[in-house]
């Protein structure tokens, strides 16, 4: 796929062959690494976990004794309000999460692992970078740098 000059569309954005769209390559790649990490999710015990469960568990984990709410949960993973407490309600009958009442605001929900979420973070941390090292295996650190920065601008031109 050619690409002219900045701000123009490759050719392959406009039309062509389906393989050649940048969602079409997006959703392959997802679905590569999805089916990678329940592969090795369900190799340590965790059938029951989704690919979002873990996700916040480890971003759970990393913010350790930080109070992380609900709408931090949701601005983080850019998930909507219904998809996100639905998610955490079912996570927290899995027994991987509690939800713990705020001191002076009972509307407000402080989301914390239980012992059950800590194991699972500590299970599953080789495993993940194994799976990092492999997605970029052959790649520079450069090229790395590149994706992350692509990632990141058209994750922000679909932020409304």
């Amino acid at each position: 796929m050619e690409i002219k000059e900045e701000g123009e569309y490759p050719k392959g954005c406009e039309a062509g062959r389906e393989e050649d769209h940048v969602g079409y390559q997006l959703k392959a790649l997802d679905h590569l690494f999805r089916r990678t990490m329940k592969a090795m999710m369900h190799q340590n015990g965790f059938e029951d976990m989704s690919m979002m469960n873990g996700w916040i568990i480890e971003y759970l984990a990393r913010n350790e004794g930080k109070d992380i709410f609900q709408k931090d949960i949701e601005k983080k993973f850019k998930v909507g309000k219904s998809s996100i407490a639905g998610t955490l309600k079912t996570m927290e009958e899995k027994g991987y999460i509690v939800r713990q009442a705020v001191a002076g605001d009972a509307r407000l929900k402080r989301v914390c692992l239980t012992d059950k979420g800590q194991n699972y973070t500590h299970k599953m941390e080789q495993g993940r970078e194994e799976m990092e090292r492999k997605v970029c295996e052959g790649l520079t650190k450069e090229e790395i740098s590149l994706f992350f920065r692509i990632i990141k601008k058209m994750q922000d031109n679909l932020i409304d």
